[in-house]
């Protein structure tokens, strides 16, 4: 009889009786564990359904992870906001786009609204013409004094200089402004239209001086209305006070350096 490549065949005989129980034995302690393990199977199996069906697959909002919190390199969260960003408002006077054409006009360089730069600069050879602006009260509208400078001269050309009225040639603005009062120094009668009887109080002025080509500041100084005398002419309000002003020879003295040098 031939032999196998895998040597001899052993043929079992019948097996002993004891070996039969214990085979036996063996055979349902294993198909009971097998039954265990599949019941203990299906019950798990029966919880992961139950939580899949409970539960979202993904995380729940807010606990989530974040690649951010994974990676600690990852830059932090930022603050979001409106993806347009509004423009500063512009700060000081502004460039006109046109030229002064009045005196009037220059009330904006006195407020700091705007400056002229189609005017001349204060820059070259003396004189530079200059246009005194008096008002009540800063920010109020102030008149064109054009009779102050009596004292240089009547002619044209000193007229020019002083108090011109052709905003093309003005090289500077000075602004007087009333910033305060104070006592009374007297009454003051009047005759004409009607009598009235009118009191005079201290007053202190702010004399500012500007180029009108840039709105450049050149003088700021404080002024005492040293003129205490009655005035011949006069404005009367509602409260009949009037108030003692800056003096025509004040006036020259602040601006002379700056018109004759």
């Amino acid at each position: 009889m031939p032999v196998p490549p895998y040597g001899p065949q052993l043929v079992a005989g019948p097996p002993a009786p004891g070996q039969a129980n214990r085979g036996l034995i063996i055979a349902v302690v294993t198909l009971g564990v097998l039954l265990l393990l599949a019941c203990t199977g299906l019950v798990g199996g029966a919880f992961l359904l139950r939580a899949g069906a409970d539960d979202p697959a993904g995380p729940l909002p807010g606990t989530g992870s974040s690649p951010a919190a994974d990676d600690p390199t990852a830059p932090g969260p930022t603050a979001s906001g409106p993806t347009g960003s509004a423009e500063p408002a512009p700060q000081g006077p502004q460039a006109s786009d046109f030229a002064a054409s009045e005196i009037a006009d220059l009330n904006d360089v006195c407020d700091g609204v705007l400056y002229y730069p189609q005017s001349p600069k204060r820059a070259g050879k003396a004189p530079h013409p200059v246009a005194l602006l008096v008002g009540d009260a800063p920010g109020g509208q102030r008149r064109h004094d054009n009779g102050y400078y009596y004292d240089e001269g009547l002619s044209k050309p000193v007229e020019r200089i002083w108090a011109s009225d052709d905003p093309k040639t003005v090289q500077m603005v000075a602004c007087l402004d009333r910033v305060s009062t104070g006592t009374t120094i007297r009454t003051c009668r009047y005759d004409d239209p009607k009598p009235d009887t009118l009191t005079l109080l201290k007053a202190t002025y702010r004399l500012r001086v500007h180029e009108v080509a840039t709105g450049r500041k050149l003088l700021d100084k404080t002024m005492g209305g040293d003129d205490q005398a009655c005035p011949y002419v006069v404005l009367v309000g509602a409260d009949k006070k009037i108030y003692a002003e800056v003096s025509d020879r004040s006036l020259l003295a602040a601006l002379r350096n700056l018109v004759k040098r």
